[in-house]
């Protein structure tokens, strides 16, 4: 018969990130920087007026209204779009285009912004971004050398500009490509267990929320936590040293990767202790196949480096399902009710499985 549960000893802290949000950064510099360049060119066109010189000026200001109304259109919207990111980009390209030819040489200094663009477009959102990008502006210069009256006189810098921005182009496509796999790399060793090659607590966090707030969270597709706790390991660790412990937690590792569904995730918390996070359970019956599975892989590991060991595992379950029913969906929780199981187990013997109950989402 089970004993009363113990307090749970353990904290669970966990990392949370704030996502920004390109598309409104993108609008918002829209309307910050097109209001400098508004300001710079009214200035020269009151000092200076002329012709070209108001009319890049309308210009300006007809690109700080547009930004004005994509930066209050995605402040409204929930959810990015391709195809407004696609129409933006190319409006940003055209817009600067229609400057570029009414201006003539004055609005020669406008010539950055179409880099600005490039780099933009590149870095927020990718190669197709930029390759969108890329495309108008050459069609854009191909236009101005075309019909555009100073840039039709001065074809030599009509053909510069081009090679640069497709120049410019291929460099950024590059340096998104490297700073992809970089980010990935990145990614990969923050949700990674640097020991074990495992996932880590960070990953289990976003399964579990993931898994909680799914629609077929419950019956054929519900999802159980297994806690695990290695018996035995600090006695490893105090007989041959933490080099043989260490040795052992990747064994115990290398073999429930095997044994797990490709389906199933499979971490280590820290210190001697592991969670697997076995999906689409029918019952309760497939939880203890898991469980068992997992008793049955660390009963394989009986030396290490020729030292003999023995360890057996401690295991509380929790069903997902059982969490919401008991109205907790948090991690914290759901971690805190399978390690009161896994206290209980302990108190059974070597080698037990026990679940979580309702009581155990109580906070006391």
């Amino acid at each position: 018969m089970e004993q009363a549960h113990q307090p749970a000893r353990r904290t669970y802290a966990f990392a949370w990130s704030e996502h920004r949000n390109p598309e409104r950064e993108q609008a918002t510099l829209r309307v910050w920087m097109g209001a400098v360049v508004l300001l710079a060119y009214g200035v020269f066109a009151w000092l200076r007026p002329s012709h070209d010189a108001f009319l890049t000026t309308r210009l300006v200001a007809l690109y700080v209204s547009y930004g004005a109304i994509t930066l209050l259109i995605v402040s409204r919207m929930s959810a990015p779009s391709v195809a407004r990111l696609t129409v933006t980009t190319i409006a940003d390209q055209t817009i600067l285009g229609l400057a570029l030819a009414a201006g003539g040489a004055t609005a020669l200094p406008l010539l950055w912004v179409m880099f600005w663009f490039l780099i933009g477009s590149g870095c927020r959102y990718g190669k197709r971004t930029l390759a969108v990008s890329c495309a108008t502006a050459l069609i854009i210069v191909t236009a101005m050398a075309v019909w555009q009256p100073w840039w039709h006189e001065n074809l030599p810098a009509a053909i510069g500009l081009a090679l640069s921005v497709l120049g410019a182009s291929v460099y950024l496509s590059v340096l998104v490509d490297r700073l992809g796999n970089a980010n990935r790399d990145l990614a990969r060793q923050a949700s990674t267990d640097p020991l074990t090659g495992l996932s880590n607590r960070y990953t289990v966090e976003r399964v579990v929320d993931r898994a909680m707030n799914a629609p077929e969270a419950n019956g054929d597709h519900a999802t159980a936590l297994l806690l695990i706790d290695l018996d035995g390991f600090k006695e490893v660790n105090d007989t041959y040293g933490h080099a043989v412990g260490d040795l052992l937690l990747q064994a115990f590792a290398d073999s429930l990767a095997k044994r797990m569904r490709k389906s199933d995730t499979i971490a280590r918390l820290g210190g001697d202790e592991f969670v697997v996070l076995a999906h689409q359970m029918r019952d309760r019956d497939a939880v203890l196949s898991v469980a068992d599975n997992i008793h049955s892989a660390l009963g394989e590991i009986t030396s290490v480096q020729e030292r003999p060991v023995s360890v057996s595992a401690s295991i509380g379950a929790c069903l997902l399902s059982s969490a919401a029913s008991a109205h907790q969906t948090g991690m914290t929780a759901v971690l805190r009710a399978a390690d009161r199981a896994m206290y209980r187990a302990k108190s059974l013997g070597e080698g037990k499985t026990v679940f979580a109950e309702t009581r155990d989402f109580e906070i006391s």
